[in-house]
C-alpha cells in the first residue's frame, strides 16, 4: 500500500518518445528586446518627455486639434510618482499586446487609437463649453489623451486577438476601470479613458481581432471573479471619490459624504441646515468640527472589501454580507435624497467650494444614481447567487449576528450614557425624549448624517466622545466580526461530515462516482449500524444520491433501505440516482423501477494495448505526437506553475464559452476540483512548452487502496494537434499499468448507452431519454463523448436511476437538472430551452 501510494504520488515527466536533453532556463535578454521594440520604444518617449516636463516644471495645454501636442500628451506626465506607475503599466500593457497584436498594430493602437481618443475628447469639451455649459460631467477636457487613455486603447484591441477568458477579463476590467474613474472622479483624463473603450473596440477590429463583442459565458469560478470584483468596486468608489474626486463627476455626492456635517462657524459649533442648531446667519468662517470622522464611514466600504474576498472564494455568507451593506447603502442614500433639502445644498455648496461643486441638480442627481448603484449591485449579486455554493456553518452566522446586535447595543448604550451625563455640553440642550428618539443615529457614521435630522449639536470634548465614538466603536466590531464569519465560513455547513466521509471512502470501497461524493454542495448520511454513508442533494422535495453507498460495509444491503426510511422520515423522495449494477441488485428489495442513465466504460491497465484495428486512432495520435514532440505529464495542482495554471483555466474558460448552456456540476467535473490533493492531473505540452490539452483523474477506492483512477475533465485548445486526447488516454494507461493500478475508468457519459437489444423491446422513458440526450447533443455532446471512447474499445457498464414512483418521474427530472445546474431559474431555464432549440433547428435546414 506505502509503495503504491508513493508512486501515485510522484509527479514525472512522461513522453512519447525520448527527447533531448533540455539546456537550463536562461533569459534571452537580445531576444527580448527584438521581440518588444516597440513597448521599449513607447516606455522610452514617455520617459524622455515627462522627465523634461518634470525638470522644467511646465505646464501644459493642448491646442486645439494641433497634431503635434496631441502627440505629446499622449506620452507625457507631470508627475514624478505618476510617471513610475505609467512606465510600469506601459512595459506591462503593451509588453503584453505587443505579443498578442505584433509590434506595428501595437504602435498603431497606442498612436492612432490615442490621437482618436484626444480628438474626440476635445469635440466633446467643445460641445460641453459651448451647448450645455451649465452641465458638469466632469472637468472640461483641454490637455489631450494621458498616456493611461492610450494604454487602455492598446488593451482593449489587444483583447480582441485574446482567449475567451482573458478577453472577457481585459473588457470588463477595462469597463469598471473607466466607467468608475468618471463616475467617481470625473477629471478630464477620466472622460478620456472612458472614450479609449470604443475607440480600442474598433482599433482591434480594423486591426483584425475577432468580432465577438459580447461577453461569453464564463465558468462558476469566473462568476465569482466578476462578483468580487464588481463588489470591490462599490467598496473603492466612494474612496476614489474622496481622494481623487474633481468634484464634477456623477457620483462625486461620495465625496461630501467624507465631510462631517457639524461645522464651527465663527467659534459656534452647529450644523447647515439644522432646525434646532443653525449655523449663524452672518458667519463668514466654516470648519469642519471633526474632518477625521469620515474615516469612519469608510468602515462598511471595508466590510464590501472583506465581503468581496469572500465572494471571490465562494462564500454564499459573505455574498449575503455584501447584499446587506448594499442594501443598507441604498436605504441611507435614500433617505439622504429625501431630507435634504435644496436651500441647504445650496449652502454647503458654498462652503465647501474647493470641491469645485456644480449646480444643485447635479448633486440631486448624483444622490439619485447614488442610490440606484449599490441597489443594482445588490440585486445581481442575488441573481448570481449560485456561483457561490460554500455555505456557511449556522454557528458560524449565529456568531456573526450575535456580535453586531451585542456591539450595536453597547455602542447604543454608550451613546445614551454618554450624552446623558453630558447633556448640558450639547446645543441645545436634549432632553431624554430627544435623546431616544435621536438614539439610533448614533450607529451611523457621523458624515453620513443629513444635516435636517440633526437636532443637537455637541459642544465640548466629552460631549463630542459621546457623540463620535459609539459609531466607531460599532464599526469597527462590525469589520472584525465581517472577518471571522467570512474566515470561518471556508468551512462549509457539512465539513466535518465531510472529514467523516473522506475517512470512511478510504477505509473502504466506493463505486467510481465515490471521490465525487467529496465536492462541495453534498449533504451526507451515515448508517447507524454500519460503516457507510450516502451523499445526496435534496431539491424539490427529492433527495437525490450521488452514487450508491461507500464505506467498509457498503455491501450491506440494510444500508440503502435504511436511507430510504430516513428520507421518508424527513418527508423526501428518494431517487438513488448513478448507481452500478451491484448497488441495483441491494436495492432490488424495495421493488422500485430502475432506469439507465448513463453508461460507463472501463479499461484494463494490465491488459490493455493500443494493438488491434479499432484502435488505430490511438496509435496514429501517439506516433503523431512523438513527431510533433508533444509531451506529457503527471502533476497535481499544487505542483504546476501559476502561469501553468493560468493556460489550464484558460482552456477551460473557452470551453465553457463555447456552450449554450451554463457550465454543469454533480457528477460532471469543473477546475473548481483541480486543487484536490488526491486527484492528478495528464497535462499535454507542446514544443514551445504550451499546454495544448489537459486531463483530471480522481482515485477509484477499493478495499481501503487506490485501485485506480477515472477520467473526470477533459478539455483541449481548438488549435490543439488532432488525436491529443486519445494521446493522453493512451498515456495514462501506461502510467497506470507502471503504477500497479488494476481499474481505469473514463467515466460515465450520461444520457448515452451501448445498444445491444432490439428498439422496440425498450420503454417509452427509455426513448424519451434518448430525445433528451438528442436535445442536449449540441450543446454537451454526450453521444460524441460516448463514441469517442468507444475507440478504445473498454467495457461498457450501465448506470441507473432508481425511483420508488414512475409518476414522479418528470418531477425528478426538474430535481436532477436542479442538481447538474445550481441556482436554474424558470426563466433562465426557458432561455435555455431556447437554445438548445435553435442549433438543431439550424441543422434541419
Amino acid at each position: 500500500m506505502v509503495a503504491v501510494m508513493d508512486t501515485v504520488q510522484a509527479a514525472t515527466e512522461v513522453t512519447p518518445a525520448p527527447q533531448p536533453k533540455r539546456r537550463a532556463a536562461r533569459w534571452d535578454i537580445p531576444g527580448l528586446v527584438r521581440r518588444r521594440t516597440g513597448t521599449l520604444g513607447v516606455t522610452l518617449a514617455i520617459l524622455v518627455v515627462s522627465s523634461i516636463t518634470i525638470a522644467t516644471q511646465s505646464t501644459f495645454e493642448a491646442g486645439l486639434f494641433d497634431l503635434r501636442d496631441m502627440l505629446l500628451a499622449l506620452v507625457r506626465v507631470d508627475d514624478p510618482l505618476v510617471l513610475a506607475v505609467t512606465v510600469l503599466l506601459t512595459l506591462v500593457t503593451c509588453g503584453l499586446a505587443e505579443g498578442l497584436l505584433g509590434t506595428r498594430r501595437m504602435l498603431a493602437a497606442f498612436v492612432g487609437g490615442g490621437l482618436v481618443v484626444c480628438a474626440i475628447g476635445e469635440g466633446i469639451g467643445l460641445f460641453e463649453d459651448n451647448v450645455i455649459p451649465e452641465v458638469s460631467l466632469n472637468v472640461t477636457p483641454d490637455t489631450g489623451a494621458p498616456p493611461i487613455a492610450a494604454l487602455l486603447c492598446v488593451a482593449i484591441a489587444a483583447s480582441c486577438f485574446a482567449s475567451p477568458l482573458w478577453r472577457r477579463r481585459i473588457r470588463i476590467g477595462g469597463v469598471v476601470l473607466a466607467v468608475t474613474m468618471f463616475l467617481y472622479a470625473a477629471s478630464a483624463s477620466d472622460l478620456y479613458t472612458l472614450i479609449a473603450l470604443p475607440v480600442g473596440m474598433a482599433a482591434g477590429l480594423v486591426l483584425g481581432g475577432t468580432r465577438a463583442v459580447g461577453i461569453p459565458r464564463s465558468s462558476l469560478r469566473e462568476k465569482r471573479v466578476l462578483l468580487a470584483a464588481l463588489t470591490a468596486i462599490t467598496a473603492i468608489g466612494p474612496v476614489v471619490a474622496t481622494l481623487w474626486g474633481s468634484g464634477a463627476g456623477v457620483l462625486s455626492v461620495y465625496s461630501w459624504l467624507s465631510y462631517d456635517p457639524l461645522n464651527v462657524a465663527d467659534g459656534v459649533v452647529c450644523a447647515i441646515g439644522s432646525t434646532n442648531a443653525p449655523c449663524p446667519p452672518s458667519a463668514s468662517v466654516y470648519a469642519e468640527l471633526q474632518p477625521a470622522s469620515g474615516w469612519i464611514a469608510a468602515l462598511p466600504q471595508l466590510v464590501l472589501l472583506i465581503a468581496a474576498w469572500g465572494v471571490l472564494r465562494g462564500r454564499r455568507g459573505a455574498l449575503h454580507l455584501a447584499v446587506g451593506v448594499n442594501v443598507l447603502t441604498f436605504a441611507a442614500m435614500s433617505i439622504l435624497l429625501l431630507l435634504s433639502e435644496t436651500d441647504t445644498l445650496e449652502q454647503l455648496a458654498t462652503v465647501r467650494a474647493a470641491y469645485d461643486v456644480a449646480d444643485v441638480w447635479q448633486t440631486v442627481v448624483g444622490m439619485v444614481v447614488g442610490a440606484a448603484l449599490p441597489l443594482m449591485v445588490a440585486v445581481l449579486l442575488v441573481r448570481f447567487r449560485a456561483a457561490a455554493q460554500i455555505r456557511s456553518i449556522p454557528g458560524v452566522r449565529r456568531i456573526f449576528v450575535r456580535t453586531v446586535v451585542v456591539a450595536a447595543l453597547g455602542s447604543l448604550a454608550l451613546a445614551l450614557v454618554g450624552i446623558l451625563m453630558t447633556s448640558a455640553e450639547f446645543r441645545p440642550w436634549p432632553n431624554v425624549t430627544t435623546v431616544l428618539a435621536t438614539l439610533p443615529l448614533r450607529l451611523v457614521p457621523p458624515s453620513l448624517l443629513p444635516p435636517e435630522a440633526l437636532v443637537f449639536v455637541p459642544m465640548t470634548g466629552a460631549a463630542q466622545a459621546a457623540w463620535y465614538l459609539p459609531p466607531l466603536l460599532f464599526w469597527l466590531s462590525v469589520v472584525v466580526a465581517a472577518v471571522r464569519f467570512v474566515v470561518r465560513s471556508g468551512a462549509a455547513e457539512t465539513a466535518p461530515d465531510r472529514e467523516r466521509a473522506r475517512a470512511l471512502l478510504a477505509a473502504g470501497s466506493g463505486d467510481t462516482l465515490g471521490h465525487m461524493t467529496l465536492w462541495e454542495g453534498n449533504v451526507y448520511w451515515f448508517a447507524a449500524d454500519a460503516e457507510a454513508a450516502i451523499a445526496y442533494r435534496v431539491r424539490g422535495g427529492f433527495a437525490v444520491t450521488l452514487g450508491g453507498a461507500f464505506g467498509p460495509d457498503r455491501d450491506d444491503a440494510s444500508v440503502g433501505a435504511e436511507f430510504a426510511a430516513f428520507c421518508e422520515e424527513q418527508g423526501w423522495t428518494p431517487v438513488f440516482y448513478s448507481v452500478d449494477d451491484a448497488e441495483r441488485e441491494r436495492l432490488a428489495p424495495l421493488g422500485w423501477s430502475s432506469l439507465q442513465v448513463a453508461e460507463e466504460a472501463f479499461l484494463d491497465p494490465r491488459s490493455w494495448t493500443p494493438a488491434g484495428k479499432k484502435r488505430q486512432d490511438v496509435r496514429t495520435a501517439t506516433n503523431r505526437a512523438a513527431r510533433e514532440g508533444l509531451t506529457s505529464r503527471w502533476a497535481r495542482w499544487s505542483e504546476l506553475s501559476f502561469f501553468d495554471r493560468g493556460q489550464i483555466r484558460d482552456i477551460s474558460e473557452a470551453w465553457v464559452s463555447d456552450k449554450t448552456i451554463p457550465e454543469m456540476g454533480f457528477t460532471l467535473g469543473s477546475t473548481d476540483q483541480l486543487d484536490d490533493p488526491e486527484v492528478r492531473l495528464l497535462v499535454a505540452r507542446d514544443g514551445s512548452g504550451r499546454i495544448t490539452a489537459f486531463t483530471s483523474w480522481i482515485p477509484i477506492h477499493r478495499d481501503g487502496t487506490i485501485a485506480g483512477y477515472a477520467l473526470d475533465v477533459m478539455r483541449r485548445r481548438d488549435d490543439a494537434m488532432p488525436g491529443v486526447m486519445e494521446f493522453l488516454i493512451g498515456q495514462a494507461v501506461e502510467r497506470l499499468r507502471e503504477d500497479g493500478m488494476t481499474v481505469m475508468s473514463l467515466s460515465g457519459s450520461p444520457l448515452a448507452r451501448h445498444s445491444t437489444g432490439d428498439d422496440a423491446d425498450r420503454s417509452a422513458l427509455d426513448r424519451g431519454l434518448d430525445v433528451i440526450s438528442a436535445l442536449l447533443e449540441p450543446a454537451y455532446g454526450f453521444r460524441s463523448l460516448a463514441n469517442f471512447k468507444k475507440k478504445f474499445q473498454p467495457d461498457f457498464a450501465p448506470l441507473w436511476m432508481i425511483y420508488p414512483d414512475a409518476t414522479q418521474i418528470p418531477a425528478i427530472a426538474i430535481a436532477l437538472v436542479r442538481c447538474y445546474i445550481p441556482g436554474l431559474t424558470l426563466r433562465s431555464a426557458a432561455e435555455m430551452a431556447a437554445s438548445l432549440r435553435r442549433p438543431r433547428e439550424a441543422a434541419g435546414r
